[in-house]
């Protein structure tokens, strides 16, 4: 099988030749440097065409290419197009949903953090709020730009090497970061039917996202991610997250659905409260199941195995950080004994591969999957 089959066989749920694995992100110079690279595979890179090389060398099965967000404004002026630049030393972006991220430079490392949004207010007025927001044009989901990289990555890879999907920020960020936690909890509070209206743009946007690229890519997957909880619970509670979020996302997996396409979903942190109501949105896959946000991957499997593929759940805080080979080894043979069996899993790290974990630890996670995740899987450890 190639890399295509055996994620689409086991998010069917039936057995491919071995259990697939992925890895979202990569800023550890050890571990690209023990396969050749000189620069990591950043999420975080500009242009992620890079980052399929390390993947295809490395072995992984899938590629995640962002095409939700273009940059509209940066601090420095450039006088070069917003697309494709090279990331200096720092530099302020926003981007179209009014967010601004401060992207650096970091030894060689690209690195990104939130830093605010354009529509917050000092004050807290919502009046203010909304008006800065109602100046603000939605983003086009048409914008030819937004697809450039998806488009070349999809080019490199020629069918070789592994499957290449799209990828877009989705519902929770892109409706709180343009105007703070605080703000937006205010507005949640104050004017719900604000938040609704905005969520609904959200929402076509994302429906215009996956008409693009079913009209010009026939496009059979979509990585859909929001971050929906912190390591001991969700950032929003339960209440709000039925009534705001979860109807959006239940249309938008059902839109994605009509049109053939499968709905991976990604949220870090502790989501355990919101579980129920995720997955009866219908998504088709789940990730990253934190174990150190007390994600219990063999838990969900079992309450929730049959219905979506769950995609995780290495950890990389403590065990590819800390842990020996041996420990990898291990936690990888009972992740795919418990898992693996019937379809339904991919292995992958818990999240980015960090700048601590080495290229014998990384290595130790690709070689064990592909030696204990041939089917039919052993149902015992020896």
């Amino acid at each position: 099988m190639d890399s295509r089959e055996r994620i689409l066989t086991t998010m069917d749920h039936e057995e491919p030749d071995r259990v697939p694995i992925f890895c979202f992100s990569i800023e550890s110079l050890d571990v690209v440097r023990g396969y050749g690279f000189s620069k990591p595979a950043s999420m975080y890179d500009l242009d992620p065409r890079k980052s399929f090389e390390i993947f295809k060398k490395i072995g992984t099965d899938l590629v995640i290419v962002p095409t939700s967000s273009l940059p509209v404004a940066f601090e420095t002026a450039t006088g070069k197009s917003v697309c494709g630049i090279p990331i200096p030393e720092h530099i302020n972006m926003v981007d179209e949903f009014g967010r601004t991220f401060s992207y650096y430079n970091q030894g060689g490392i690209h690195l990104t953090n939130y830093v605010g949004g354009v529509f917050s207010s000092d004050t807290g007025d919502v009046d203010e709020i909304i008006s800065k927001y109602e100046k603000w044009s939605p983003p086009d989901p048409s914008e030819k730009d937004r697809y450039q990289y998806y488009k070349g990555v999809l080019r490199k890879a020629k069918g070789d090497g592994p499957y290449v999907i799209p990828f877009a920020q989705s519902f929770f960020e892109n409706a709180w970061q343009p105007f703070g936690f605080q703000n937006f909890t205010k507005l949640l509070f104050k004017r719900p039917d604000f938040i609704k209206d905005m969520l609904k743009t959200i929402e076509e946007f994302l429906k215009g996202v996956i008409d693009y690229l079913v009209t010009n890519f026939s496009i059979e997957l979509f990585f859909f991610s929001d971050d929906l909880g912190y390591k001991t619970g969700p950032l929003i509670s339960p209440r709000h997250f039925i009534q705001f979020i979860f109807p959006k996302m239940k249309d938008f997996v059902s839109y994605c659905h009509k049109n053939s396409v499968k709905a991976m979903f990604h949220s870090c942190g502790n989501i355990n409260k919101l579980l129920d109501k995720v997955i009866e949105t219908k998504i088709d896959g789940l990730n990253p199941l934190e174990p150190s946000a007390s994600m219990d991957i063999f838990e969900i499997k079992r309450k929730y195995g049959k219905k979506i593929t769950l995609m995780g759940n290495v950890d990389t805080i403590d065990l590819l950080s800390k842990g020996t080979p041996k420990d990898i080894e291990l936690y990888v043979r009972k992740l795919i004994q418990h898992c693996a069996p019937g379809g339904g899993f991919i292995l992958a790290d818990s999240h980015s591969i960090n700048p601590q974990i080495t290229h014998k630890n990384y290595e130790t996670l690709i070689t064990s999957t592909k030696k204990y995740g041939i089917y039919p899987i052993r149902n015992s450890l020896p």
